[in-house]
């Protein structure tokens, strides 16, 4: 039985010869990127934070009541709703 050593030139010659291959060139084309806006989402454009929808009234109404002290909270109402809110939390 031979156990022969290792022979570096021919693990040197065969990067070699690897590396002095042509790499053929790459065409690269020019994709251009698109964002397409469904028709809902060309809808959505018309509302905003800024568009009136009625609630502006309702809160000027209330500030107007808090700041004169007319303001009155229905308590069962207010009991409720909470008791409400409770209930789907723990769901």
């Amino acid at each position: 039985m031979s156990i022969e050593g290792i022979n570096r030139s021919t693990y040197i010659n065969a990067y070699k010869s690897n590396s002095n291959k042509p790499v053929d060139k790459v065409n690269k084309t020019k994709d251009v990127d698109r964002i397409e806006i469904s028709e809902l989402g060309k809808s959505l454009k018309d509302y905003s934070l800024t568009s009136d929808i009625g609630n502006a009234q309702k809160v000027d109404d209330i500030k107007n009541k808090v700041d004169s002290g007319t303001y009155n909270v229905d308590a069962r109402l207010t009991a409720k709703s909470l008791l409400n809110a409770m209930k789907e939390s723990n769901s």
